[in-house]
């Protein structure tokens, strides 16, 4: 066997390999013996027939490709070791240039090669803002307003109400061949805000829910609005469009007092004071969560910026693979075809790709492209007591989506403690690295005992039996807690993420009210 090598400009290398006629010879008998043995030649018992008959039976082409699958089979992790090759991924059998003997041409995909500069000379101001602790108030009010009874109100809407409606809306001057519809009589129920309340997140547009101030039941209101281009729909930037909004009734939200009473319906809570402290804690770590995790973005997106790095396409190309996927199974659970989705953007999968996926999984390949780099140069180590932590958090989320059965019974429970302790470590390591960058970026002193990482080590390499132990005893512990919680015997955690104003609850009290 002879083995040509020449390394790509994209981190991949291209071998040559070419077999003499004797080496081949070996690999067309066994492959003559193989096809005996799986099919009927009358005459012999399976796997007993000579060469020369299998060969008239099945023909020459038979015969030389599977003793090239063979080939491949037994060779291949040989002919790497021999170039000395550490593939990234599988690699390709590009062609065959000639069957007898063969001559074949692969492309392997090498490790990514990273350069990330002066990373370390990089500063940034850490500059986390003052909390606002009216952000406890208006969590507060959003609670009482979920618990709120449901009267109507036979008069204008005013701030604090709760108007129920049907939405219709276009774009308006749309371009050849764009559909203008956005949306056609959708039912939709809004809380107006009250002076000074804003959100990002309203749909259709922030501010709209305030426009709705003064309408009656059976008013039909037209609302025009030009988005940003700065928006961040790709859908709407720029854009004009009208909606048209056919009032169905307006309710006013009689809100429980914030008292005893009140807070024990939510959990074991000693007092509304008791309820406010534990409030503002989670919070505060919320609101110093959300700015260091922005903070660590843009201090990657810097990062990156300024390294080099190479990479094999077919990492990109896994990357679509996952990306795509994802975006599939979030349409799915949109109760929608892939198909139909295609067609309400008015675009060809193939577009689709190219604009939106291929970009959004190149950023999410780079990305952890860079981290792992890092973790790599800084030496970080897996901080076991975080380790728990982060699988102890992992599981409070999936216990509370109410998801734990139902992913247990899909992924089997072996696969299940598998990727919760993948997330996990990924978590962890993340917040290690996002510490690293904070000191390096606000110019602090390094810890010296891990600067000098081991060769080749990126994290500590930790047993999985060992992580598996830890979600166990996570997954008893958080089913106890959630047990206390369903009595009554303990604060209901689900309380802290619930933020929603127009919640589920209301809705419903609705349907009684009516």
């Amino acid at each position: 066997m002879n083995i040509e090598k020449e390394l790509l400009e994209d981190r991949q290398a291209k071998l040559t390999v070419t077999y003499t006629p004797e080496e081949f010879e070996g690999f067309k008998r066994r492959a003559a013996k193989k096809i005996s043995k799986n099919a009927k030649i009358p005459g012999f018992r399976p796997g007993k027939a000579p060469y020369q008959v299998v060969v008239n039976h099945y023909g020459e082409g038979a015969i030389l490709q599977e003793a090239i699958d063979i080939l491949l089979d037994d060779d291949y992790a040989k002919m790497l070791d021999e170039v000395e090759i550490e593939p990234s991924g599988p690699g390709n059998l590009e062609t065959i240039e000639s069957y007898d003997p063969p001559t074949l041409v692969f492309k392997v995909p090498l490790e990514p090669e990273i350069d990330l500069g002066e990373y370390r000379e990089i500063r940034k101001e850490y500059a986390l803002e003052a909390f606002d602790e009216k952000q406890v108030d208006e969590f507060i009010d959003n609670i009482r307003r979920n618990s709120a009874t449901i009267v109507p109100a036979e008069r204008a809407a005013k701030e604090g109400d709760l108007v129920y409606f049907n939405l219709s809306g276009e774009f308006l001057n749309p371009q050849e061949g764009e559909d203008a519809a956005i949306t056609d009589k959708t039912p939709q129920q809004v809380v107006i805000p009250e002076k000074g309340d804003n959100s990002k997140d309203e749909w259709p547009f922030p501010g709209f829910a305030k426009k709705l101030k003064g309408v009656k039941a059976g008013d039909v209101k037209e609302i025009q609005h030009t988005y940003p281009k700065s928006f961040e729909d790709e859908d709407f930037k720029g854009k004009t469009a009208l909606f048209t909004v056919d009032v169905q009734s307006v309710k006013e939200l009689e809100l429980p007092e914030f008292d005893e009473d009140f807070v024990q319906t939510l959990g074991n809570y000693e007092s509304p004071e008791d309820f406010r402290t534990k409030i503002e804690e989670h919070l505060r770590e919320e609101h110093k969560t959300s700015y260091e995790n922005n903070y660590f973005d843009e201090l990657l997106k810097v990062i990156t910026e300024n390294a080099e790095m190479t990479y094999p396409p077919q990492m990109l190309e896994h990357e679509e693979e996952h990306v795509l996927e994802d975006i599939k199974s979030r349409v799915q659970n949109q109760n929608m075809d892939f198909e139909t989705y295609l067609k309400l953007r008015n675009m060809e999968e193939k577009a689709f790709i190219e604009k939106e996926v291929r970009p959004a999984a190149r950023e999410r390949l780079e990305r952890t492209l860079i981290v792992d780099k890092l973790i790599e140069a800084e030496g970080l180590k897996l901080n076991q007591e975080m380790l728990k932590a982060s699988i102890n958090e992992v599981m409070t989320e999936v216990i509370y989506s109410g998801n734990l059965e139902e992913m247990q019974k899909q992924m089997g429970k072996d696969e299940f403690s598998r990727a919760i302790s993948m997330e996990g470590v990924q978590r962890t390591m993340n917040s290690q690295l996002q510490e690293r960058l904070k000191l390096i970026a606000t110019g602090q002193p390094i810890p010296e005992d891990d600067t000098e990482p081991t060769e080749g080590e990126i994290a500590d390499e930790v047993e999985l039996d060992e992580i598996e132990a830890v979600v166990t005893e996570a997954e008893a512990e958080l089913e106890i807690s959630e047990d206390t919680a369903e009595t009554g015997d303990g604060p209901d955690e689900a309380v802290l993420i619930e933020e929603e104003t127009e919640s589920a609850e209301i809705e419903d009290s609705d349907k009684d009210d009516d």
